[in-house]
């Protein structure tokens, strides 16, 4: 049964990952990731980091690590491209001293300096595609030393995306072919997009985290039960053996994040006690 988590982030102050940790023991979760719009892995302090290992040891946490949203791993500009390259290596360092199994990571838009995203050739996404095949390469000793596998998210497959469909994802998974580098599966990008069914049967065995969220009327990161996402849709994705963690994404604030679990409660039992 996947552990299951929330993002640090929805709890107040956003950007003090102490707080997120502290309100997830005294509320009986077992898992917290780490946000990278908020709280970047690269921020915290070795006092922060060894408080961090302490509760995990004490109080049975498991942490996962959402990389920086504002980076761009298939980015044209090589000054950017090594600088998110150092930020990964640093987070993978971060991640392996705090026994972090998970790092999410966004494919991200082209990123070609002097032209935008929404005006890029389909001869610069591959560019961009290959891009992102040498940042994962390089990371990807350094996720095997952490102990970590770098997650790639699911995305919106909008113009302007370096990865637009779920075959694309599949095929740079594909040739990394690297035992630490993965998929997230979000079940609300999926549902709004090119559907969650095929994305579950698309990805396959190269899932190794899920993102959990509701969706209604293309709206997604809804708390769970409050939109149309059926659960039943991803049930055998929470089954002994499939997803090491399964994350809510699903709103700001305490009470989106234990509504969530009592309406994933309702539908799995005790999966989720």
């Amino acid at each position: 049964m996947p552990i299951l988590s929330f993002v640090a982030a929805m709890i107040e102050p956003s950007t003090d990952i102490r707080a997120a940790v502290t309100w997830a023991i005294e509320n009986g979760f077992h898992g917290v990731e780490i946000s990278g719009r908020s709280i970047s892995p690269n921020t915290l302090s070795n006092a922060d980091i060894d408080w961090l290992i302490a509760q995990a040891t004490e109080y049975g946490i498991t942490y996962t690590i959402h990389f920086p949203m504002d980076t761009a791993p298939g980015s044209h500009d090589l000054e950017r491209w090594n600088r998110d390259l150092d930020v990964m290596k640093l987070a993978l360092q971060v991640s392996g001293k705090i026994s972090c199994p998970v790092i999410v990571l966004h494919p991200g838009s082209i990123d070609n300096p002097g032209i935008e995203p929404l005006e890029a050739s389909e001869g610069l996404r591959q560019e961009a595609i290959e891009n992102l095949q040498r940042f994962l390469r390089e990371a990807a000793p350094h996720a095997s030393e952490a102990g970590t596998a770098i997650c790639l998210e699911n995305m919106h497959h909008r113009q302007g995306d370096v990865i637009r469909s779920y075959q694309d994802l599949i095929d740079l998974v594909d040739a990394i072919d690297h035992p630490n580098i993965k998929i997230t599966l979000d079940v609300g990008h999926a549902f709004i997009h090119d559907g969650l069914p095929g994305a579950i049967a698309a990805f396959g065995d190269r899932i190794h985290h899920i993102h959990l969220d509701d969706a209604l009327n293309g709206k997604d990161h809804l708390p769970i039960g409050k939109g149309e996402l059926n659960p039943d849709l991803y049930a055998d994705m929470l089954q002994p053996g499939k997803t090491i963690v399964a994350t809510m994404e699903v709103g700001r604030g305490p009470d989106a994040q234990l509504v969530s679990r009592e309406a994933l409660r309702a539908r799995f039992g005790d999966i989720f006690t």
